[in-house]
Formats: C-alpha cells, structure tokens, sequence
C-alpha cells in the first residue's frame, strides 16, 4: 500500500494535507458561493423566504446522511473508492440543481448534492486519523482547518461575482467544475490510507460489520453525547449561514456585494483562528481548550441576544458580536474533534459518519427557524445562539469530568491508554505506518 506522503518532506506533508483540507471544504462550497444568491432564487421561483432555506436545510442534510453510511462503507472496502464516486456524483448533482424547475427539484437535487459532498467530509477525517494520532492530530486538524478556511473567505466573493454577470444557474455549474478538479486531484495525490484486509472474511461480511459499526457506537455514550453537544455549537453557527443573507441585506441594508465582503471578512477570521489553536495545543490539553472557549463564546453569544431584543439601527454590535463568535468557534471545534474523537470504540470510518450525520442534522434543524418571526428579524438567532453554547457548555464539562482528562496518546474514555481502537468481527485493518515524530 502506497504512504500518503514522503515523511521525510515537508512539501509533500503539506499537499496532502492540502487535499484533505479541499476535501473538507464541501460545506462553504455548497453554502458560502450559494448565500449571496439565495434572494435572487427566492425571487426567481416567486416563494418565500423559508421555503428557500429548505435547500440549505436539505443540503445540510445530504451531507449528514453521506457521512453516515459513506464512513462505514469505507471502513470496509477503503478510503480511495468511495472518495472518488462521491466527488464525480457531486459533480453530476452540482449540474442537475442548476437545470432546477422549481422549489421541490432544488431541495431534491440539493438533497444528492450534499449527501455526495459529505462523502469529502468524512472521508477526509477518516484518513486524517489513519495517519495522525493525539496533539499531532490536533496539530493537523488546526493546519487542515487554517487551508480549509480559505473556501469561506473565497466562496461568497465568487458566488457575488458570479450572479453580478451571470444568471444563478452559473454558481452550480461552477460547483461542478470544482468536483471534477477536486476527483482529479485526488486521484493523483489522496492515496490509500485504509486497506481492510482478512482471507477468513467475504466482502459481504465486512460490509455487514462495517455498516452495523455505527449501531455499536451508538451505545458509547460518551462519545454521542458529546457529539450531540458538538451538534448544538453546530446549531448556533448553521442559524447564522441561515439567516445572514436577510439579516444583513434586509434589516441592514447591505447590498449583495457588501453582504459577500462581510461574509468573507468573517470567514478570514478562520485562518487567524487556526494558527492561534496550533500555538495554544502545544501549551495546554484539549479538554482545557473546549472547556474554555465555550465559557469565551458566552459572551459575543450574549452580545447577539442582546440585539436581538434592542433592535438597534446601526449593525456594529451585530457584526463584532458575529465575528468574535466565528473566531472562538474555530478554536472549539478543531479541539473538540479530537477529544470525541479519542472517546470511540470503533474504527474512525464510523465513528466519523456519526460525527457528521449528528452535528449536520443537529445543525440543519435550527435553520428553518430562523424565519419563524420573518426574514428580517434577529430573535430566532439571538436565541439560538445563546442557548446552544450554554447547553453544550454544561455537557462538555459534566462528561470530561466525569471521564477525567487522560494524557493526549491515552483513551480519554472507551479504552485503554495507548490502544487503538477495536476493529468490528470481520473487517481487520491494515494501516499505514505512523510517521516518526
């Protein structure tokens, strides 16, 4: 089996963790490049507001539902396989969702789209715990995530550009065109990093044991229920992807052009975010890290809440709030992934499919309620915002309290120090060598 990159090279290291990072940036592509649009296409399909949101939901969605039975299936037949299927079948569902007749098909096509784009997701994680272990995980989570971040700086700036000279069929032909390159570079630079291997074993056998792995982790409850947590601070931030677009264009009056250059400032807040976790890994443990940005994000979360019931003219409160909230986000979620992810008792295929099917569904729920008090009001996400961080923040300190904080190479619950975890009946594993450190 092929190692994913020459060890002994920095540049190769950083390309393929390059290819991971593109492959995670199936989120803001099917949401950054489409916000600024979503006006247009409410006016262009003569609906409302919610009815549109409904394909951000459903998109959100797909992309749950992909992780979920994309993770185990690779666990079972290989990471290389299933990773270019979904990228040339996001290409085909980019295309159909631009030759869209109406709400439903948009929402449909939406739907395959997304559930083709959670394939890059999880199968990106999946290969970066192949590869990397404890804080060198965190490490390249938080390099992973400063590349990545650079989808949501670019995404709405394109998508304005975009429908400023084109009709908004364009920004999903655009979409396609980046599944087609994104398939092609991951031929040629993603490797195998998972390659099932047992001669006693069927392929039928190690599908069944793969795909009912997530069942099994379904009874880790630590590991649910601080992805369900993680799912919540998920709620908070898919609200605010919901619900700029009419906040800021028609409460605040900002045109598409100003509302992108918002967006994509907020967005560069990411890369900043990402160095600044990549320092604060090498001083402090994860748990410490997600237990303190949760109590930080109370504060802009409040600031929001706050304007929402004041209502005030000028929009600075609103956008600084937003800002520090993103910025502290980045630094809970890159740490957090680690954490939960070392409470897992399977392999990481599945326990990454239930990772993403539980923080996008958990996420997408909140996004049609942020127009149950009409598109220009704040309440909905004051609310959401608020609440969430408080629930989750109650949750990450009740379970990592209860589990104690363990070493960063040790099980921080589901195990023991220093073992990996079990591999299902039927569906052993051979990895790539650990990289020397």
């Amino acid at each position: 089996m092929q190692k994913p990159f020459n060890q002994d090279s920095f540049w190769s290291r950083i390309s393929y963790i390059t290819v991971l990072a593109l492959l995670t940036a199936f989120g803001p592509v099917c949401t950054d490049v489409y916000l600024p649009c979503v006006p247009e296409i409410t006016q262009f399909f003569k609906t409302d507001p919610s009815a549109v949101q409904m394909t951000l939901t459903s998109c959100f969605l797909g992309i749950a539902m992909g992780q979920f039975f994309i993770g185990p299936l690779s666990d079972a037949i290989g990471r290389r396989g299933p990773l270019l299927i979904s990228l040339v079948l996001f290409a085909v569902s980019s295309a159909l969702c631009a030759f869209a007749t109406g709400i439903p098909m948009m929402v449909a096509c939406r739907f395959l789209q997304g559930l083709a784009g959670g394939g890059g997701l999880v199968l990106a994680r999946a290969m970066a715990v192949d590869v990397f272990r404890g804080s060198e995980l965190t490490k390249t989570m938080s390099v992973l995530m400063g590349i990545h971040s650079i989808a949501p700086v670019v995404g709405p700036l394109a998508g304005s550009l975009i429908i400023s000279c084109c009709p908004w069929e364009y920004i999903f032909f655009a979409m396609g065109l980046w599944g087609l390159l994104l398939a092609a570079l991951s031929f040629f630079r993603a490797p195998e990093t998972y390659v099932p291997e047992n001669a006693d074993s069927s392929l039928s056998r190690r599908l069944s044991a793969n795909l009912t792995a997530p069942l099994q982790e379904f009874r880790n409850g630590n590991f649910i229920t601080l992805v369900l947590a993680s799912g919540l601070m998920t709620a908070g931030f898919f609200g605010f992807l919901s619900a700029s677009p009419f906040i800021l264009q028609k409460t605040y009056g900002f045109t598409p052009g100003g509302y992108a250059l918002f967006f994509s400032l907020n967005s560069s807040l990411l890369v900043l975010a990402s160095i600044v976790t990549g320092i604060l890994v090498r001083k402090f443990p994860e748990p410490a890290i997600v237990k303190t940005s949760l109590a930080i994000l109370l504060a802009p979360a409040a600031v929001i809440f706050a304007v929402a019931l004041v209502e005030p003219q000028n929009p600075v409160w609103f956008l600084c709030g937003v800002m520090c909230y993103t910025f502290i986000s980045v630094i809970f979620n890159t740490a957090s992934f680690t954490v939960i992810m070392s409470m897992r008792k399977g392999p990481s295929g599945a326990a990454s499919g239930i990772f993403g099917v539980l923080v996008y569904t958990t996420g997408s729920l909140a996004m049609p309620l942020m127009g149950i008090m009409g598109d220009t009001s704040i309440v909905p996400l004051g609310c959401d915002m608020l609440f969430t961080n408080i629930v989750a923040l109650a949750i990450f300190v009740w379970v990592l309290a209860r589990c104690g904080n363990r070493k960063e190479n040790g099980r921080i619950a589901g195990g023991e120090p220093g073992k990996e975890s079990p591999v299902p009946e039927g569906a052993t594993a051979k990895k790539l060598p650990e990289k020397e450190n």
